[in-house]
């Protein structure tokens, strides 16, 4: 197998962050269809949980899937090319 270039290894870190992106924005707007859904039908959620709260839940759900998808995504590239140097 050819060794890894440092354009190709550059390539493939874009590439990592473009998917954990592509995760991360997903995510943040599903989590936010659901969290202002159900504070406007869910009483308790209406009582219990104020601005900051619902911020909170959006944003820690979408670090942790930028999180997941970048390592998936990483994952996939080092199988493709054996290892890194």
């Amino acid at each position: 197998m050819p060794p890894i270039t440092e354009e190709q290894k550059n390539q493939d870190v874009q590439d990592i962050i473009q998917d954990g992106f592509k995760g991360a924005v997903t995510t943040c707007a599903l989590t936010s269809l659901v969290v202002f859904a159900a504070s406007r039908y869910c009483p308790w959620t209406k009582a219990n949980i104020n601005y900051a709260g619902k911020t909170f839940i959006i944003s820690a759900l979408t670090a942790a899937s930028f999180a997941f998808s970048a390592e998936r995504s990483m994952v996939k590239k080092h199988r493709g090319h054996g290892r890194w140097d």
